[in-house]
């Protein structure tokens, strides 16, 4: 017998994401990751553009809550870059025992690029900047790549937060 998976709501990311956005009182991250669930397979261009405000969420209440200024692009791209080096995840400082810091660098190289990717991919096919007529849908499978992607983008950036600042508590900011 083949069991299927339905890989939108059980993956444990997704699961740990909305758990700490829950246990953090993170109103945005969470509603933003519900409305990329909801419309994976209905509308998967609107759920590449909430999978990218997740990240988004997420960058900007950390920029907020250590009172930096938020970048001139406030795309996914410039807040993640932002974000970075307070958090220590700049690819020439990781905060890691020497033995392992070459292969989480090439993590948060990837990390980054995954990044960046879900910007592009909300630009091209997302609905944040409307649709023309005749435009080429997505489907559910590249909704849930993107929703997958920036759950772990997200989860992590939380994640180095509460080890960075553990008496910090992330507000929401959106």
């Amino acid at each position: 017998s083949v069991r299927l998976v339905t890989a939108a709501t059980s993956a444990p990311v997704l699961q740990k994401l909305s758990g700490v956005a829950n246990t953090i009182s993170f109103d945005t991250v969470r509603r933003d990751l519900d409305r990329a669930l909801a419309s994976a397979k209905s509308d998967p261009e609107d759920a590449v553009t909430s999978a990218c405000s997740t990240v988004e969420s997420v960058c900007r209440s950390i920029l907020v809550e250590l009172s930096l200024p938020l970048p001139a692009k406030k795309d996914i791209k410039g807040l993640y870059y932002a974000v970075r080096q307070p958090l220590g995840l700049a690819p020439d400082k990781p905060d890691v025992d020497a033995t392992i810091a070459a292969d989480v660098r090439t993590i948060l190289g990837g990390l980054a690029t995954v990044v960046e990717g879900i910007g592009a991919l909300r630009t091209h096919a997302g609905d944040a900047h409307g649709r023309a007529r005749g435009f080429v849908r997505i489907d559910e499978r590249i909704a849930n790549l993107a929703i997958h992607s920036a759950s772990t983008a997200a989860l992590f950036l939380i994640e180095t937060w509460q080890r960075k600042y553990p008496a910090r508590p992330l507000p929401r900011h959106g």
